[in-house]
Order: C-alpha cells, then sequence, then structure tokens
C-alpha cells in the first residue's frame, strides 16, 4: 500500500518561496511512497498565491490562506490538512536537496523514530565575515554523540501520523508571534513518549539574508532560543517551580562561565564570539526565569487560541506532469 507524506510549508510574504518550490521537483520519493504538498499563507492578503500557482510540481499542491499573522496558527493548518503516514515541515527560505525526503525515510525506517530532525546547512553571501562563516552558526548541524533529543525545530522534520500526541497536540498559538512554538511542541511530543532521531544527510540549504550578518542578531537569535528551551522544561515538568530554580541557578552559572571564556579568547574573533552566543542562550533560558518577556515578532493581529483573525480559505492546485 502506498504511503503518503504530507509536506507542510508555512510562508509570510517570501517571495523565496518559488525558490523552495522549485527545489521540490528533483526530490526523489522513494517507491511505495507519495508526497503532496500544502502552502500555507500567514499573510493578511493572499500574497504567496501567485507563487503557489505558477511554479509546476509534480505533485498535488494544495494552497490555503491563514490570515493571521501567527505561524502557530499557519502550522497547525498544516497539521490539520495532513492525512498521511508522515507529515513534514520546511521553512519558506529554503531549498531541500535530491535525496533529502529519503534520508529523512530511510532514518525513520532503520530507527523506528517518531521525529526525524534533519540538517539545514547556510549559504552565506560574499560580504559575510570570515569569523562567521568559519565558525557557521547559523546552520543546524546534529546533535553531539550520545546526546538525547527532546526536542527541535520545524525548519527540517518528518513526524509520524502515528508518534504518541501527534492527534493531540497543536503549536501553541500564545507562542506564535514570538516564537519558540515549535520547540515547546516537540518537548510536548517528548512528553508524550516520541522517539527522535537526527538524519544528519537529510539536507535543507538557507540562504542567510543581509540583516542577520552581524554578531547582534545571532545574540538575538541565541537568546531567543534560550527562552524557548527554557519555556519548553518548564512546560513539559512535573515539577516547574523546582524545575524554574534549577534551570535559573544551572543558566546563571554557564552564563558566568561562558562570559569568562569570552574573556580568555578576546583576541581570538570566533572563539571570542562562540562564547559569546553561547551565553546569550543562558542568558535566555535564565531570563525566561526570571520572567523576562520574549519579543514580538509580528505585528498587527492578535488571535487567540481557537479564534482565527479571519477565515481561511483553501484551494487545490492542480498536479503538474
Amino acid at each position: 500500500m502506498t504511503k503518503r507524506i504530507d509536506l507542510c510549508i508555512c510562508t509570510f510574504r517570501r517571495p523565496g518561496l518559488a525558490d523552495t518550490l522549485r527545489s521540490l521537483r528533483d526530490v526523489v520519493v522513494p517507491e511505495g511512497y507519495e508526497l503532496y504538498v500544502f502552502i500555507a499563507d500567514n499573510d493578511e492578503e493572499p500574497t504567496a498565491k501567485p507563487i503557489a500557482t505558477e511554479v509546476a510540481l509534480p505533485f498535488q499542491v494544495t494552497y490555503q490562506h491563514v490570515p493571521a499573522r501567527n505561524i502557530s496558527v499557519a502550522r497547525n493548518a498544516g497539521l490539520d490538512h495532513a492525512q498521511g503516514d508522515f507529515v513534514a515541515f520546511i521553512d519558506d527560505d529554503e531549498t531541500v536537496s535530491p535525496g533529502w525526503l529519503a534520508e529523512l525515510l530511510a532514518t525513520a525506517a532503520a530507527s523506528s523514530a517518531d521525529v526525524v530532525f534533519g540538517s539545514a546547512v547556510s549559504i552565506y553571501p560574499a560580504q559575510t565575515p570570515a569569523w562567521m562563516i568559519e565558525g557557521d552558526f547559523h546552520s543546524t548541524k546534529p546533535p553531539l554523540p550520545g546526546v538525547a533529543i527532546t526536542t527541535g525545530c520545524s525548519a527540517n522534520v518528518l513526524i509520524r501520523r502515528s508518534a504518541p500526541g501527534r492527534d493531540r497536540l497543536r503549536f501553541d498559538i500564545a507562542l506564535g508571534r514570538t516564537g519558540g512554538e515549535d520547540t515547546v511542541f516537540f518537548a510536548q511530543l517528548h512528553a508524550f513518549g516520541a522517539r527522535m532521531t537526527f538524519a544528519p544527510k537529510a539536507l535543507v540549504y538557507e540562504r542567510v539574508e543581509p540583516r542577520r550578518l552581524s554578531l547582534g542578531w545571532l545574540l538575538q537569535r541565541r537568546f531567543r532560543a534560550g527562552q524557548s528551551t527554557a519555556r519548553a522544561a518548564l512546560v513539559t515538568s512535573e515539577r516547574p517551580a523546582s524545575t524554574r530554580v534549577r534551570l535559573l541557578t544551572l543558566s546563571i552559572c554557564k552564563a558566568f562561565l561562558c562570559g569568562a571564556s569570552a574573556l580568555l579568547r578576546v583576541a581570538d574573533q570566533r572563539r571570542r564570539n562562540y562564547w559569546l552566543i553561547r551565553g546569550a542562550f543562558h542568558l535566555g533560558a535564565a531570563g525566561l526565569c526570571l520572567g523576562v518577556r520574549e519579543q514580538d515578532h509580528y505585528g498587527g493581529i492578535h488571535v487567540k487560541a481557537g479564534e482565527p483573525a479571519r477565515r481561511s480559505s483553501c484551494h487545490p492546485i492542480a498536479r503538474q506532469p
């Protein structure tokens, strides 16, 4: 029996979505599987519809306008739409390698994992500082050997329909404008018993925008990641009060050690910045424990749980030969 994979791409005013879709033309779909593509447009106006319509793909494509400016609403639309044995997510600023899907599926089969994360390789423009290229701080890399995976992000992931909690859990609407909703979602899946692994050869590529080519941007990104990781730990903890105290203590100590390590390497730009970026992560975790609010990255429309900002519309697009 043929197995179905629903690929969800959430998009918001990203012209590069066309490149994402074009890269799917060359993707290898293993025998016995069929790929369906779902595009969730999170803009107030259906700005991605022309792209979804004009880029021909050899798969069934469905476009849905989800006008909420809330990434959780868009991701949940993908989960609600998915009917197959697997649902996958990639970002709208990524392109996939031809073997991307086959690697995810092979890893899922070999490991019997419920969730398989893949690598995201950054492509840097010419003006990128040398220390940033050398450190490759924007890419998503495999975890260290022996490190258990308890959460992850939705930039490159495959989820079994049968994963524990898959049909019950959704991305938190309250986090859909600040980010970190995927970190919490996958932590909750893990708490339900979902097994997680990593497919290092399941590659997607992401072009780094010029506005992200600064130490300040990386520090902010890691600070937010620390907040999200701490929130996920608290949400899934059976004793959140004691977990908060433990996290706060550990995070402050680790941030101090990272700061000291950066000072000891002040003359080496890459190594100094590496420790500063690590320190920002731990400061973010400590900040969340102390009640520091996450920054709102989406202006305009506010959405409450179970209350979409506007009625969404769904349009199947014919499969192209």
